[in-house]
């Protein structure tokens, strides 16, 4: 519905333009995602001046990073309804429900992988991870559910907007699945210029690892799986292994797991205080 409405209000405004732009829409909107979003990480990095207002607005930020994706999921899927993509050219079909699981945890153990290698290599090569990627971890239970909230949401969109959009248009454009991927992963690590030169190569390597199962099933889902998975365990005191120089204080845990125990105990019980009106 939405894709025969898009078509007729462009027949009737440019009756004669619509076979020369068959493609062509999607082929810029491709484009304009990976040079768009790297250039809107670039602008992120700028965050970093403002260390104290993030560290108190956490949550905040999560909602506006999530609003953001779903912003560009929407008008992703928009274009793809005006180009006549179907969703299962994009990856939403789920075939060998066993088997596209099995590929699920095989990237996200992958994906681990090249994460915890990335770190173990910037900490002895003396790489810091962005200031402003330790701020963005969660401290607290309740900031640890809105950091799993965000994670799903962000799995979800952008394996569509990069390997499910972005990817199929490329390889239906030059005709290169391996070539597609690479351009797919080196925008998606660019994306998240904010994390510095560690986290661009990390993201980079996730992005060709997650790019593996949609090529060889079709389906999306064990790529979203993959990533759900991944972005989750930089929520839990794993991520002092997975990133350079990520310390205990940063995901509100101590050396030996007990202060942030006790954290997490006083945060529920205020949280718990609160909702009982005292």
């Amino acid at each position: 519905m939405l894709r025969n409405a898009c078509q007729l209000a462009w027949l009737h405004a440019f009756p004669y333009s619509t076979s020369m732009l068959s493609g062509a829409v999607a082929r810029g909107f491709t484009l304009f995602l990976l040079v768009g979003l790297p250039l809107m990480a670039a602008r992120n990095s700028r965050l970093e001046e403002h260390v104290e207002a993030i560290d108190a607005a956490r949550p905040a930020l999560y909602l506006s990073a999530a609003l953001t994706l779903l912003l560009i999921a929407g008008l992703t899927a928009m274009v793809a309804a005006w180009q006549a993509i179907t969703p299962e050219q994009l990856g939403w079909t789920v075939d060998q429900p066993a088997v596209e699981l099995g590929w699920g945890l095989a990237a996200a153990a992958a994906g681990l992988g090249i994460a915890w290698l990335s770190g173990l290599i910037g900490r002895r090569a003396g790489l810091e991870e962005s200031p402003l990627l330790r701020l963005l971890l969660p401290r607290s239970s309740t900031e640890r559910r809105a950091f799993l909230l965000l994670a799903g949401i962000g799995a979800v969109c952008e394996e569509y907007i990069y390997r499910g959009f972005a990817l199929h248009v490329l390889v239906d454009w030059t005709g290169q699945q391996w070539g597609a991927a690479a351009l797919t992963s080196i925008s998606f690590g660019l994306a998240h210029g904010y994390q510095r030169v560690n986290g661009i190569l990390r993201s980079a390597g996730l992005g060709m690892v997650l790019a593996v199962p949609i090529l060889w099933t079709g389906s999306l889902f064990p790529a979203i799986l993959a990533h759900f998975w991944i972005n989750a365990a930089m929520s839990t005191p794993a991520s002092r292994w997975l990133l350079a120089d990520v310390r205990a204080a940063d995901v509100g845990v101590s050396d030996v797991g007990s202060a942030g125990e006790s954290a997490d105990r006083e945060d529920d019980s205020t949280d718990s205080t609160r909702g009982d009106g005292t």
